[in-house]
């Protein structure tokens, strides 16, 4: 028993190193055909039975050991190789040494290739392994970076939402924000009082300038017309003879004088003996003495222009000093005063909110580096709210009126103007620059700051006579419409409101139809006339300085149609016997309408509406070829209908101006 049970032993641990010299289980036996073709059985069985001793496997460093054969029989008693590998034994052959070496090789072999297949997936399955490695920290590292840029973004947030909370109420600011409306507190009234104490400042002057010249012209003219009438009764009874004249400045006289006595306000004493009527009488004296001041600076000014250009011949009323110098000196200094309290609103505020520059860089700072809450805070939509006070602080200094100011020249355009732009300077181009909603930030504040200032002073303070306001106003005008889209409603309010005051100014202006008789009995009648003749010339210029903002159509109503054959001509009828007189005085109409209606720059047609003076110039040459008759009137004549020539030429009436120089044998060229 005991010999058995070593013999089961032995072909246990022999059946174990077949395996693992052969790389094979038991249960995996090749068949007949094995990996290198068909073996034979690694044993032999001998005739007699017994076993031989099979070839031990020479292992490295061991030694050849002589073991037992192994022999499995199966139910059919044929017989399997120990490495499971065989077929049947052939017979009572022998399995030769090279042939169990061969088969040896052959499972070593396979067992080889098999180790480097197992060798290669092991690898592929390592570089997957070190690459999943890799992605993970790469996204460890990017979760890091979210992670720190989540925290920095988050208290950003939190300084900026306390920053505008603070802000909106500092400023007193409505704003929107994701559906919440912030609150609003005290800073906006003050600027607010600002406005209106400088809108106020700019009406009062404006208003003392036109109360002067109702008073001048109420002294005046009063006077004057009640001599006129009185004169023109003398006239219409009968024919016009020295002793009609002498009557005439008579009745002339006496009608001023009575229109003194009325304005001179007799001295009268109330209960306490005071002359109620004495501070008048004073105002009147003032206004006099005004006038002859102005009247004389008015004159120096228009003999220095004489001067300059002997061309030129500028009538009386043409320049205005309407405005006197204390009255600018009381003005500058309460001007003064109201931009010194506007430069102290924002004194007891943190550099945080009193600079514009820091608030503005806040602002950007969250577009460049958090665009997209940026854009879903829809702050395009509230920035003009903020920036608005600011805004409408330095827009104080501004006076459109008498200033030629651009906003470049301010210091919030310079730091709006490139607000939310590329590091590098560059202009947002394309998909980029449509998305961009603060593209419009300037316009829109110029439409909704700018705007008012300059309609409330077109509306309340121009005066449309002075031709240096008007100029500032042009100027103003167009820098306005460079920002402005010109389908805006404010700006179309702007145009409406031009439009208005130059109409009411042509229906409040007054120029005498006095005949040149008339004028003669009344004394300052005509000097009146010239002036009112020249105030007219004025307004027609200044209306001109409007013909690139208005539409033709309407400046052509308002300076031809209302002003030119509804005021003008009708004096120059007045006047038409007085040939020297007439003929200066249409110059100046010329002159008032060169470059939008007269001149060589004028192209195309005449405007119709310019034919009743050409018809008015056409009728002081006929009155000029009566005289030509005249020898001691020729070289007089000459001068004037060289005059006339011109006027005729620069309205583009050629052929009329041929017919002169053949009527009067000119020899110049048109």
């Amino acid at each position: 028993m005991v010999s058995d049970d070593e013999d089961e032993e032995d072909k246990m641990w022999e059946e174990e190193q077949v395996r693992k010299g052969l790389g094979k289980r038991l249960d995996d036996g090749v068949g007949a055909q094995g990996v290198g073709g068909s073996v034979t059985a690694v044993s032999s069985i001998r005739q007699s039975g017994s076993l031989q001793p099979s070839f031990g496997y020479l292992g490295s460093g061991t030694s050849v050991t002589h073991h037992p054969p192994v022999q499995n029989v199966d139910a059919t008693g044929s017989y399997s190789s120990i490495g499971g590998a065989g077929g049947e034994l052939v017979g009572s052959n022998v399995m030769s040494m090279s042939q169990q070496a061969e088969l040896a090789k052959k499972a070593l072999n396979e067992n080889l290739r098999r180790v480097k297949e197992s060798h290669g997936r092991t690898m592929v399955s390592l570089a997957k392994t070190e690459e999943n490695l890799s992605s993970s920290l790469l996204n460890i590292t990017s979760l890091e970076n979210s992670l720190a840029a989540a925290g920095e973004k988050f208290l950003f947030m939190q300084k900026l939402r306390e920053f505008v909370s603070v802000i909106c109420e500092f400023l007193q600011v409505i704003l929107y924000l994701r559906g919440s409306m912030m609150k609003r507190s005290h800073k906006a009234p003050f600027i607010e009082e600002l406005e209106e104490q400088m809108q106020k400042l700019h009406e009062e002057r404006a208003r003392a300038i036109t109360e002067r010249r109702a008073a001048d012209d109420d002294d005046e003219i009063s006077e004057i017309e009640q001599a006129i009438i009185a004169a023109r009764a003398e006239f219409r009874k009968g024919v016009s003879n020295p002793e009609k004249v002498a009557a005439a400045i008579a009745a002339s006289q006496i009608a001023s004088a009575n229109a003194r006595a009325l304005k001179s306000a007799p001295v009268e004493l109330d209960e306490f003996g005071r002359d109620v009527n004495l501070q008048k009488r004073m105002d009147i004296t003032r206004r006099a003495e005004a006038r002859q001041r102005r009247r004389a600076k008015v004159d120096s000014k228009r003999k220095l222009a004489m001067e300059n250009d002997n061309s030129v011949q500028q009538m009386e009323g043409e320049l205005s000093t309407d405005e006197s110098d204390s009255e600018s000196t009381a003005y500058e200094s309460t001007h003064n005063q109201l931009l010194e309290v506007a430069d102290k609103i924002f004194s007891d505020a943190a550099e945080d909110f009193s600079q514009f520059s820091i608030v503005v860089g806040r602002f950007e700072r969250w577009k460049k580096d958090y665009a997209s809450s940026y854009r879903d805070a829809y702050m395009s939509l509230s920035l003009p709210a903020i920036f608005s006070p600011y805004v409408r602080l330095e827009l104080l200094k501004w006076d459109p009126l008498h200033e030629d100011a651009d906003f470049i020249d301010m210091k919030w355009h310079s730091l709006l103007f490139n607000y939310g732009l590329q590091e590098d300077g560059n202009e947002i181009s394309g998909e980029d620059a449509e998305a961009d909603a603060d593209a419009n930030l300037i316009p829109e504040l110029v439409e909704k700051l700018a705007i008012p200032i300059l309609h409330h002073q077109l509306a309340h303070c121009w005066d449309m006579l002075s031709t240096r306001e008007t100029k500032y106003a042009v100027s103003a005008m167009n820098l306005i419409i460079r920002y402005v889209n010109l389908s805006s409603s404010a700006l179309a309010e702007l145009v409406t409101v031009l439009r208005d005051r130059l109409t009411k100014a042509v229906a409040d202006l007054l120029v005498p139809t006095w005949s040149p008789l008339e004028m003669k009995a009344v004394p300052n009648a005509a000097r009146v006339a010239a002036y009112r003749f020249g105030t007219s010339v004025r307004l027609m210029r200044n209306i001109c300085l409007w013909d690139k903002i208005l539409a033709m159509p309407i400046l052509e109503k308002i300076a031809l149609d209302e002003l030119l054959c509804g005021k003008v001509l009708p004096h120059l009828h007045s006047i038409q016997s007085n040939v020297h007189d007439a003929i200066v005085r249409t110059e100046r109409i010329i002159a008032s309408l060169y470059g939008v209606w007269t001149g060589p720059s004028v192209s195309g047609d005449r405007s119709r509406k310019l034919q009743p003076l050409v018809d008015y110039l056409l009728l002081i040459g006929k009155t000029l070829e009566k005289k030509h008759a005249s020898s001691a009137m020729e070289t007089e004549s000459g001068k004037l209908v060289r005059r006339l020539k011109k006027m005729l030429v620069e309205l583009n009436e050629y052929d009329h101006a041929r017919y002169l120089s053949r009527t009067f044998n000119l020899k110049e060229a048109l």
